[in-house]
């Protein structure tokens, strides 16, 4: 019997075989490697196979369903530890040699684990979290403190079952991946440490010995099939542990703010997270024995879950048809057409039928814009049909989401200039500390009017400012910048979409006024009066601003510019008075 069974539960072919790789290279070599594939078609034989290996196994599941591929694997396991490896992840040699040594010298403990670094597709470094331990220390944590800290502070730092070794015989895998009677559909990980920490004391150990990798295809990707799970069921173990006595005071008011944030930063992007929203309030106002069986709470949480079901549902549809296009005659596959989800507006969180047309679609004479490359608008997928919004505004209201510059929005004040119809009802329902809305020529009662180059208020007085579509229209656009910069606080952040051309070396205007068919050709629009170019990011900088244009995937990640009726090419102008904002991408 070997000492250590490695568990590898695949679904995904593009890094397999690095994670198997550095399976084998481990400097202890008792070991066993499991590959349970996941997929319905066993598509990741060949690539097991390749390695000619006695301690390498190949078992095909076709599950779909990452827990049930995890406890199948467990149950083929014979060795006295059992260390969880997922297939885009990757150990340093020494992970297995580190913890199986640490078991040893405490035989008490359930579960040991050390720390991770963040790599990319191409297994460079991009990030490297704070360490719990110096290298070569070891530390004991008992529930109440995994509690605690984790819990109640909704923060992983053991990170995922790649960085942990398990006692195998102290671990009941039925019920490992549950919190309590809950079988979860995200969370599973830390449902494990919980409950291994209700058996015995877990163990950290310094060191940086797995490699977490971060790529666009991953299942906890941002917009993945299940991601909202991932969100309400750390709600689920607060309200858990509060009711069980484990949670309480300045902890839980703690983790209540967490909540908000995070629910804050993804409800715009994921509608069933912005019921559980509006009731995070339960959390210091029920007694702590009503919070887990609170029956708008469960009523909500079964609402989000049937969304996430309904989802998963749909993405296991796509790689079924998928699957069965791979496998056709090769005349087959090559006219198939791929499958399409649903458009979907997340302005006002309905499915489409498909995106209206801009009205002068097909009509503006665009062969300039089209020379230029002008980035804007895309026309033919312009207006939901629902409720009226257009492309610019379904885009805002993601990037803004995924970047969390609204989180925390109780917080915040927040200046919106020339307010998106659509968009300035949803910042409302955010509860800002304070928000004020203007234009120049404002159109409705309660609106300030307001000029970008002479803003009447103090310097440094709001943490966000929206300018979308503004500065294209203004007569001195680097003077505007300047007094938008000076409204912002310290760390503050400004969004201001404008079309540009990326392949004008420099802001393309006139010294002179000119005519509306002569903007339309040149600028785009018949009230615009100029057209910037890649400068225009040095106009920013300029102004005392840090940040860039940032790229629809370094912020969206897998988000489908169609689906969700938007411009794939339009980036994210966002800036900061302080660090430049960072996206994983």
């Amino acid at each position: 019997m070997p000492t250590v069974s490695i568990l590898i539960p695949a679904y995904k072919a593009e890094f397999l075989g690095r994670a198997i790789l550095s399976a084998l290279n481990q400097t202890f070599e008792d070991t066993e490697i499991l590959v349970g594939d996941d997929t319905p078609q066993g598509v990741l034989r060949e690539i097991v196979e390749r390695f000619d290996d006695p301690r390498v196994r190949y078992f095909h599941h076709g599950f779909q369903k990452g827990t049930r591929n995890s406890r199948a694997l467990w149950d083929k396991a014979s060795g006295q530890y059992v260390k969880w490896l997922f297939d885009d992840d990757m150990l340093m040699p020494e992970s297995v040699e580190t913890l199986v040594n640490a078991l040893r010298v405490n035989p008490g403990v359930a579960l040991a684990f050390h720390a991770r670094v963040i790599i990319d597709e191409n297994d460079a470094i991009i990030a490297t979290p704070p360490s719990l331990l110096p290298s070569g220390q070891a530390a004991l944590i008992d529930r109440a403190s995994l509690v605690e800290n984790m819990i109640g502070r909704i923060n992983n730092f053991i990170g995922e079952p790649s960085n942990v070794m398990l006692v195998r015989d102290r671990v009941d895998i039925s019920r490992a991946f549950d919190y309590r009677t809950w079988v979860l559909d995200f969370l599973g990980d830390v449902a494990l440490y919980l409950n291994c920490a209700a058996e015995a004391p877990l163990l950290a150990v310094g060191g940086y010995l797995s490699a977490f990798r971060q790529h666009s295809s991953q299942a906890s990707a941002a917009a993945g099939a299940n991601y909202s799970a991932g969100l309400y069921e750390w709600e689920l173990m607060v309200r858990g542990e509060a009711a069980a006595g484990n949670l309480r005071g300045a902890t839980l008011e703690g983790a209540q703010r967490a909540l908000r944030g995070l629910y804050g930063r993804w409800a715009p992007a994921l509608p069933e997270i912005a019921r559980l929203l509006a009731n995070l309030g339960e959390l210091t106002e029920l007694a702590p024995h009503q919070l887990y069986t609170s029956e708008r709470f469960v009523a909500d949480l079964a609402h989000a879950r049937a969304a996430v079901a309904e989802r998963v549902g749909a993405r296991n549809k796509r790689a079924q048809a998928a699957g069965a296009v791979a496998s056709a005659p090769a005349a087959t596959a090559a006219t198939a057409e791929p499958a399409q989800q649903q458009p979907f507006c997340v302005v006002c969180e309905q499915s489409v039928s498909g995106w209206l047309p801009h009205p002068e679609a097909g009509r503006l004479d665009r062969s300039f814009m089209q020379q230029v490359e002008s980035v804007g608008s895309t026309l033919e997928h312009y207006q939901c049909p629902n409720c009226g919004c257009n492309d610019r505004d379904r885009h805002l209201w993601l990037y803004l989401a995924f970047s969390r510059v609204l989180e925390d929005a109780p917080q915040k004040r927040i200046l919106h200039i020339a307010p998106e119809a659509r968009i300035e009802p949803r910042i409302r329902a955010l509860a800002p500390l304070e928000y004020v809305v203007g234009d120049l020529h404002p159109r409705v009662h309660h609106h300030r009017q307001l000029n970008v180059e002479r803003l009447d208020f103090p310097d440094g007085y709001f943490d966000v400012v929206i300018c979308n579509h503004v500065l294209e229209h203004v007569a001195n656009p680097d003077r505007a910048m300047a007094e938008l910069t000076r409204c912002l606080a310290s760390n503050g952040h400004l969004i201001a979409q404008t079309p540009f051309s990326p392949v004008l070396r420099n802001t393309f205007e006139l010294n002179k006024p000119v005519s509306g068919p002569f903007a339309t050709h040149y600028f785009g629009q018949s009230d615009h009066v100029r057209l910037f170019g890649a400068d225009i990011v040095d106009r920013f900088r300029a102004a005392g601003l840090s940040g860039d244009l940032y790229s629809h995937t370094e912020v969206l990640a897998e988000v489908d510019p169609k689906t969700f009726g938007c411009n794939g090419r339009e980036p994210f102008f966002l800036f900061s008075k302080g660090r430049a904002p960072e996206f994983a991408g």
